[in-house]
């Protein structure tokens, strides 16, 4: 679903789905949505990419999703595995944070952290109840993505995480 979600949200945003080539000094906006997945080996933090991510059902993102994890920890990536994402996805859950500062893909501009979800205190109709909670972060190259750009990419991947029916209302 997040993968989903960062997908419609950069449609929306499409800055975010970008590269900065420092030298020319030019953004090079994507047409296309190769998402990387951060994941943590034995041998140290690696990106694989899931390619076409938009195109692909939620059912066939978490299982590309799986098998790149599982060949990622088993050293067994293809070259066409990794490299040439657009935009990166890090799960910083399974460290047990709330909160951080995700670093960027270089050259991609952007990079969503999401955080463990956590049964947390919340005001609902002006009452204090225990409900389920993610925190995502956003880090943002400031040359390409101003601070509002990336305040609202955040809030439109929030607000498809909390209305998944918004997700399948977006067409390829």
């Amino acid at each position: 679903f997040v993968l989903k979600a960062a997908v419609a949200a950069l449609r929306r945003f499409p800055q975010l789905n970008a590269s900065f080539d420092e030298e020319r000094g030019e953004i090079h906006r994507k047409r296309w949505y190769d998402l990387g997945i951060a994941a943590s080996t034995d041998q140290g933090l690696t990106v694989p990419v899931v390619r076409n991510a938009d195109r692909r059902s939620i059912v066939d993102l978490a299982r590309e999703i799986e098998r790149l994890g599982a060949d990622s920890r088993a050293g067994r990536l293809r070259p066409e595995d990794v490299g040439s994402s657009t935009f990166t996805v890090t799960s910083l859950g399974a460290l047990g944070g709330m909160f951080a500062t995700p670093v960027i893909n270089y050259p991609e501009v952007a990079i969503l952290g999401v955080h463990r979800i956590r049964p947390t205190p919340v005001a609902r109709d002006g009452q204090v109840v225990v409900r389920d909670v993610m925190y995502l972060s956003l880090t943002s190259d400031h040359r390409v993505v101003d601070g509002t750009e990336a305040a609202a990419f955040t809030y439109e991947v929030i607000r498809n995480l909390e209305d998944p029916a918004l997700l399948f209302l977006h067409t390829v």
